[in-house]
């Protein structure tokens, strides 16, 4: 999760507890943008593009969905975008 690591913190200027910066909104944190990918195969990938661009990771989930009368499970993960200066 972006507030538990040592570089998020740094990255956003961040000094204080993680308990505290982990209960801050987003637009506190400086999240410009958000997206939401599925982590299995293609969507792994687009992932691991996202962060080395710059994307920090937020929350991993499982999506449960029912297709054709079937539960089914799905790894999913929520991104951030920080806003950059020139925003």
């Amino acid at each position: 999760m972006l507030a538990k690591t040592k570089e998020a913190l740094e990255v956003l200027g961040f000094k204080s507890p993680v308990g505290v910066v982990e209960s801050l909104p987003l637009w506190q944190l400086e999240i410009a943008e958000l997206a939401g990918h599925s982590l299995e195969a293609k969507g792994r990938e687009e992932v691991n593009r996202m962060q080395h661009a710059g994307w920090r990771l937020l929350h991993i989930y499982t999506l449960k969905f029912e297709e054709d009368g079937t539960w089914r499970e799905r790894p999913m993960a929520i991104l951030g975008q920080l806003r950059t200066g020139g925003e």
